[in-house]
């Protein structure tokens, strides 16, 4: 995913709004404005770095002067003690906008951690990761940038992008009404559609498809899926993408790591990675 200042800007004016930081009360009334200080932000364990134009940003909006020199670089690797950032400014300023920088950074870099150790577990056999449409209300785009940053890919951004006719659409239309409602279909839009068994998966092979989602099948389940596709489609330049879906997480991806499979999507990657360790420390401090 792209990111632009004025995106980044709004979502660290939202921030700093919510956390109130103009507002700090603790700050103003006991900080003398003439304080000066010097900080770094240090990472707490191994991981993904994401989130640092949003943690410089949290402090250059609250204030103009502060400097922010970034020590590592989005995506790159960190480890326990590694400094991110290094900030110089008004000691009102480092300790107002602190918290709402270093939520930025551990929030991300968490996605983007838990994002490479899943592209690492499958990249062998020609796999690519997929977030899903579990995201926070109103942060998609911030988990979805996590994503990328850790080396994943995003599905569909919104319901705007792509068909994808999943178990319910099937209930109400039924296969067999489907190919008759396929005239209506865009194609310059991809098509997707799921397949809870392999019955459904040689039904949904006749929609001509441009991908098929694998919902909920075993590895044994897959690989026969895969054996029935070659059969069905010898002509691999015709054959649909394969998605799996459905119950996978981290610990088990090396399972379904089987070659044929184009896409493994994790809806953990966005709704379940827990944050990464960031700390801000004060290095030094001038009273004015």
């Amino acid at each position: 995913m792209i990111l632009n200042k004025s995106s980044v800007r709004r979502f660290v004016r939202a921030a700093l709004n919510e956390d109130a930081a103009h507002q700090d009360v603790t700050t103003r009334d006991f900080i003398p404005a003439s304080v000066r200080v010097e900080a770094r932000v240090v990472a707490g364990q191994r991981g993904v770095v994401c989130g640092v134009p949003f943690a410089q940003e949290a402090f250059r909006v609250f204030d103009r002067t502060v400097r922010v020199t970034a020590l590592k670089k989005e995506g790159s690797a960190v480890r326990r003690g590694d400094v991110v950032l290094k900030i110089k400014g008004r000691g009102r300023t480092v300790l107002s906008c602190e918290r709402v920088a270093l939520n930025f950074l551990s929030y991300l870099s968490g996605i983007a951690t838990q994002t490479h150790e899943a592209v690492k577990r499958v990249r062998s056999k020609g796999i690519q990761v997929l977030d899903t449409r579990k995201t926070t209300p109103l942060l998609r785009f911030l988990e979805k940038y996590a994503v990328s940053v850790g080396g994943g890919r995003n599905h569909r951004f919104d319901l705007g992008e792509q068909y994808l006719l999943k178990e319910n659409h099937i209930h109400i239309l039924r296969l067999s009404r489907i190919n008759g409602l396929l005239k209506k279909r865009r194609p310059v839009i991809p098509f997707e559609v799921e397949a809870e068994s392999l019955k459904e998966f040689e039904a949904v092979l006749a929609l001509d498809p441009d991908i098929v989602m694998l919902d909920n099948f075993s590895p044994g389940q897959v690989r026969r899926a895969l054996a029935r596709l070659a059969r069905l489609c010898p002509d691999r330049r015709r054959r649909p993408l394969i998605e799996l879906s459905g119950g996978m997480r981290i610990a088990n991806l090396s399972r379904y790591a089987i070659r044929g499979v184009d896409f493994i999507s994790l809806g953990s990657l966005t709704h379940s990675s827990p944050a990464l360790d960031f700390s801000l420390e004060l290095t030094r401090c001038n009273p004015r």
